[in-house]
């Protein structure tokens, strides 16, 4: 049975894993978009979806702590309440931002959750936080890359 467990576990920590990096593929996919063309169509298309996932993202993030919050009560309960709707309130105000200004704040957004999620999620276990660092490595330098070029070559 224990054999049975521990595969069942290393099964879903791959899926964790996996699921966590297929969700990088729409930020990489748009700043490859800004890279590879000077077309202003394809240019704001590129902008305006990363825009709108990374609003996305930011929710989702955020509804992580609603859902703990009821699980785990603890010291921190109310904390996690509130901060679980911080990250779509601010998605919402990003999006109405310029384009590149909107970017920027996705950046400091995204780096803020992973502080906050650092701070407010001690009960989840090493895996989902080193998974969340690698992702945030990928996402805020992505998004901020984006920022730079929708600056210098508006759709």
């Amino acid at each position: 049975m224990s054999a049975m467990r521990a595969t069942s576990t290393g099964s879903w920590q791959w899926e964790r894993r996996w699921l966590g990096y297929a969700g990088l593929v729409p930020f990489l996919a748009c700043l490859a978009v800004l890279l590879l063309t000077g077309d202003r169509h394809w240019n704001g298309i590129a902008v305006d979806t990363l825009r709108n996932y990374a609003a996305v993202i930011a929710s989702f993030l955020g509804a992580l702590h609603w859902a703990l919050a009821g699980a785990s009560p603890d010291r921190l309960q109310r904390a996690r309440l509130r901060w679980g709707v911080v990250p779509a309130l601010v998605g919402w105000a990003l999006l109405a931002l310029p384009a590149a200004s909107s970017l920027a704040g996705f950046a400091l957004l995204f780096a803020a959750i992973l502080l906050v999620d650092r701070r407010l999620l001690p009960i989840l276990d090493d895996g989902y936080r080193r998974l969340r660092l690698q992702l945030s490595v990928v996402v805020v330098p992505t998004l901020v890359a984006a920022a730079a070029l929708a600056a210098v070559r508006p759709a």
